[in-house]
């Protein structure tokens, strides 16, 4: 990178960093509404988690599909940690955008839409990461240890983990963008938005660990982008993939990353060629 590259880089992140801060100070605004949808996902997690400590205690097994009661307990809680850090919902304000009509001011602005999103998206995801996910985490730590003499991840799996994490972050903000579009054409999609969310809480693994299904849907869950979304960096912190598939599933998330890219820059243009203002 020479350094006239390097000065233009530098300018397009002073240009786009702001919507980042500004996400992040939308969510203290409105902290009250954040930390009310926290606390019902929290009380969905615990749910979760009596209910599987209610399915391993009435099971003559100590281990499940290769999950002891233990694993399964820090399955859930950084399940939840993971998916609240990354968990994207850009399709509802590009939906938001086209049923009002201010897409077409955002089109004409001197700004790339989509990179705006990403660094809103980006800021959304630094708030959730500190406000509450590492407290959530620290607390887990802290309770694996106390209930089960249980020490953290080694540093080096810690790293895969965000690397991982991260990873699933761009999945789920290319395949949210992609799936934005369909606003274009349909002009409402919060119903759809909704059944979207309850589709990826089962494929992604949020929901029952993907191992717990027949070998067949694992295999055709290997060539679709949703066990990267969740179900994978949740598998690298708990140390069940092998050295050996480690490449291959941080590969696969890479190759998912690109390809989602790839789709909603084709989407894209040809939806904005099409645009049709409602109101605003």
């Amino acid at each position: 990178m020479n350094i006239k590259e390097s000065r233009t880089l530098k300018q397009r992140f002073k240009i786009y960093w702001p919507f980042s801060l500004c996400a992040i100070q939308q969510a203290v605004s409105y902290k009250g509404r954040f930390y009310l949808f926290i606390v019902a996902r929290i009380l969905s997690v615990f749910v979760t988690y009596y209910l599987w400590i209610a399915i391993y205690k009435s099971s003559n097994n100590v281990s499940l599909s290769g999950f002891t009661m233990k694993e399964m307990i820090l399955y859930i809680f950084i399940s939840f940690i993971t998916i609240n850090i990354v968990n994207v919902t850009i399709s509802y304000e590009i939906g938001s955008d086209v049923v009002e009509g201010s897409i077409a001011t955002n089109l004409i602005k001197p700004i790339n839409y989509k990179v705006r999103l990403f660094f809103g998206a980006i800021g959304n995801l630094i708030y959730r990461f500190f406000m509450p996910s590492l407290l959530v985490w620290i607390a887990l730590i802290v309770y694996q240890y106390v209930k089960f003499q249980a020490l953290p991840p080694r540093i080096d799996t810690i790293l895969l983990y965000l690397i991982s994490m991260l990873l699933s972050f761009l999945i789920l903000f290319f395949f949210d963008f992609c799936f934005g579009m369909l606003a274009f054409y349909t002009t409402y999609i919060w119903g759809m938005n909704m059944a979207k969310v309850a589709l990826l809480g089962f494929l992604s693994g949020q929901i029952i660990p993907l191992a717990f299904f027949p070998e067949t849907i694992q295999k055709v869950f290997d060539y679709l982008p949703f066990a990267s979304m969740n179900y994978v960096p949740v598998m690298i912190y708990l140390g069940k993939i092998s050295k050996i598939n480690l490449g291959y599933a941080l590969g696969r998330q890479l190759i998912w990353v690109g390809l989602l890219w790839l789709l909603s820059h084709v989407l894209w243009n040809r939806v904005t060629k099409r645009l049709t203002v409602l109101g605003g």
